[in-house]
């Protein structure tokens, strides 16, 4: 008997420590939980277009979007999206991410790297598709880039899925669009921005075809990709917002 009124009194005591914890770490959210669900549907689209081009299903496509793409060339655009193009580059995401995350996060430790380490991420898993997924790379008399300008350390290699300036690009400016509207970034009226952000990531996987980098698969399976990071992302930075808003 003295156990168990040892016990009983001990229940009321727990609750409170349990509530505690409920508030310091809440559960996930339906629209977040709803987030990392879309995010798998993304990554699995992913999968299986990487799938489709190790069979060869995407061949006949890529070949006609880059033969309309570059039948409408000119000079103008060979520099214009050569020069977007460094947008979508490791080096200036990379030191984006590093000054968004630092500025905007400052003090929070993981998140104040979290946007560099979501870059370095996807280099990563670009460096594992391109090992694993065997698509040739267009051809080099496909290459349009302007020869006075540099090509950092974008270099064509053997093999081309996914399209890291794509994926990178998707996360990176994905990322700054959802803090600008979501956390007012730049302000009340960073809202505006979206628009420009979203149509930078389309004219990103648009410049690396042009430029005869990659096939239209890979720009594909590069923005599947860059999606299913970013959203995960969002979902616990919406999070984090309930534990330390």
């Amino acid at each position: 008997m003295p156990a168990l009124n040892s016990a009983a009194a001990d229940r009321p005591a727990e609750r409170p420590l349990r509530d505690e914890l409920a508030v310091r770490r809440p559960h996930w959210p339906p629209f977040n939980r709803g987030l990392l669900i879309v995010a798998g549907i993304f990554l699995a689209a992913a999968v299986l277009v990487a799938i489709a081009v190790q069979l060869g299903g995407f061949h006949s496509m890529d070949q006609q979007v880059l033969r309309y793409l570059q039948g409408r060339g000119s000079t103008g655009q060979d520099v214009a999206l050569a020069l977007l193009s460094y947008l979508g580059g490791i080096e200036v995401t990379l030191a984006v991410a590093v000054v968004l995350g630092v500025a905007l996060f400052k003090g929070l430790r993981l998140l104040a790297v979290g946007p560099a380490l979501l870059l370095l991420l996807a280099s990563g898993i670009e460096f594992a598709g391109k090992h694993l997924v065997h698509q040739l790379a267009p051809p080099a008399s496909a290459l349009r880039w302007p020869s006075f300008l540099p090509h950092l350390t974008h270099q064509v290699g053997v093999y081309s899925f996914p399209s890291g300036h794509v994926m990178r690009s998707t996360i990176l400016y994905g990322l700054v669009l959802y803090l600008a509207d979501r956390w007012e970034l730049f302000g009340k009226d960073s809202s505006r921005l979206s628009p420009v952000l979203a149509i930078l990531a389309v004219l990103m996987a648009y410049a690396v075809l042009y430029l005869g980098w990659h096939w239209f698969a890979d720009a594909v399976g590069g923005a599947l990709l860059g999606l299913a990071i970013l959203l995960a992302a969002i979902a616990f930075l919406e999070r984090r917002r309930l534990v330390k808003p």
